[in-house]
């Protein structure tokens, strides 16, 4: 990559961190006067930080500052309500689907039962601040969430847990990347030919029962995975 693609790259990013989001960046014509570079380079930076969520583009308005991305930590445990406002941002859950299904082979598997033993099965829309970033397809034994309500589906359902005397102790979690279906596409607004990130998780409680399995597809233009590594 050029040194100056980056130069006129890093500029943009100095300025866009000074912008609130949803702020409009300067026209083309005035970020080429206001830096000296060419078109084509602007044109090019402007598409690579569209590209990794920083900016987003409307038809005939320009561009604009993407909502900062939602940094989540692998090594932590925690709701996704927690995870929102423990950065100061709203969240919100649209609670898509529950049913009281039987377990596959997979899902028994995963949660040290029989195949066809009761499930809870919930499919939610996850929101930062009215935007939607995660789509989440999960599976409860029933000892975790018996008789919580759809309040709790959507709030927090490790809360509604804890307050019932349970410990959750710690999950074990993979991470893909891959395209998604259509449903989860359209929902997190993203093209069919764009991936999205893959988690698959199991969490437990304290005495080791597994109570969750939940396969999440997080947009990664709105959400940042971070990993500590220790030698």
């Amino acid at each position: 990559m050029n040194r100056k693609f980056m130069s006129v790259k890093n500029c943009l990013l100095e300025k866009i961190n000074t912008m609130a989001p949803n702020e409009k960046l300067p026209s083309e014509r005035d970020l080429i006067e206001e830096f000296g570079f060419s078109r084509p380079t602007i044109q090019k930076a402007l598409s690579d930080l569209e590209n990794e969520g920083i900016i987003y583009r409307r038809p005939r308005q320009g561009s604009f500052v993407s909502e900062r991305r939602l940094h989540k930590s692998l090594d932590s445990l925690q709701s996704f309500p927690e995870d929102l406002r423990s950065s100061g941002d709203v969240p919100s859950t649209r609670l898509i689907a529950f049913e009281i299904i039987e377990a596959s082979e997979t899902v028994a598997r995963k949660l040290h039962l029989k195949t066809g033993d009761p499930v809870y099965y919930l499919v939610r829309l996850r929101h930062k601040n009215g935007d939607p970033i995660i789509y989440d397809y999960s599976y409860y034994a029933p000892f975790a969430i018996q008789d919580a309500s759809c309040e709790v589906f959507v709030d927090s359902i490790y809360s509604f847990m804890e307050q019932r005397g349970m410990k959750i102790s710690m999950a074990e979690k993979t991470v893909d990347a891959i395209l998604p279906p259509k449903e989860i596409a359209e929902a997190l607004k993203l093209r069919d030919d764009e991936p999205v990130i893959k988690i698959e998780m199991v969490a437990y409680l304290s005495d080791g029962r597994p109570f969750e399995y939940t396969l999440s597809h997080k947009n990664p233009k709105k959400y940042l995975l971070e990993i500590k590594s220790y030698r």
